[in-house]
């Protein structure tokens, strides 16, 4: 009985000596850490989780940018309290790294005017820098600005090639999305 006890306190004294080098590392600005760190806390502690994340981020992990943007966004995950500000600020970060789903993120801020004014022609601009970054749905909302002529002038035959490459890329709406357009077409 003793030697298992003295086993599971060997065990718990080398995950705090491993844990207090992920944050050392963490705080050296050793994004894979800081994210490790931010995975380990998410169900016993999101705010720290978040603290970690948002770490991450500053070490310039695209990734954890965007997770942080969408943890102000929503109020959850460790954020305490909805904060678009915020979220918009993650999202750039983001979206500066080529993330494609931080750009998305950013188009859809400007798209609903989270917390600001909406603003079509800065959700086209970042949709379509999510498509560059082959973004499955920046390519779809992308696509159907295009379509409907949002921030742009209307051009389906644009539309459809950028929804085609949405569908490409695994985006189930932007699918249906290119089969109406191609019997719409058909009908002409």
């Amino acid at each position: 009985m003793h030697r298992i006890a003295f086993v599971l306190i060997a065990l718990t004294a080398t995950a705090h000596a491993d844990e207090a080098a992920d944050i050392k590392a963490c705080n050296a600005g050793k994004a894979v850490k800081c994210e490790a760190l931010a995975d380990s806390y998410r169900e016993k502690d999101a705010a720290k989780s978040l603290g970690f994340l948002e770490k991450a981020c500053t070490a310039k992990s695209s990734r954890a940018c965007n997770n942080s943007g969408t943890a102000w966004s929503e109020g959850k995950e460790g954020a305490s309290a909805v904060d678009h500000k915020k979220a918009r600020g993650f999202y750039e970060r983001s979206c500066s790294m080529k993330n494609g789903l931080g750009c998305f993120n950013l188009g859809n801020v400007y798209r609903l005017g989270e917390g600001m004014p909406v603003d079509l022609k800065l959700a086209y601009a970042n949709f379509k820098k999510s498509c560059d970054f082959d973004e499955a749905k920046g390519c779809t909302e992308l696509g159907i600005m295009q379509y409907e002529g949002k921030a742009t002038k209307k051009d389906p035959a644009l539309a459809l090639t950028t929804l085609e490459k949405a569908c490409k890329l695994k985006s189930e709406a932007a699918c249906k999305n290119v089969e109406i357009l191609k019997k719409a077409a058909e009908k002409k």
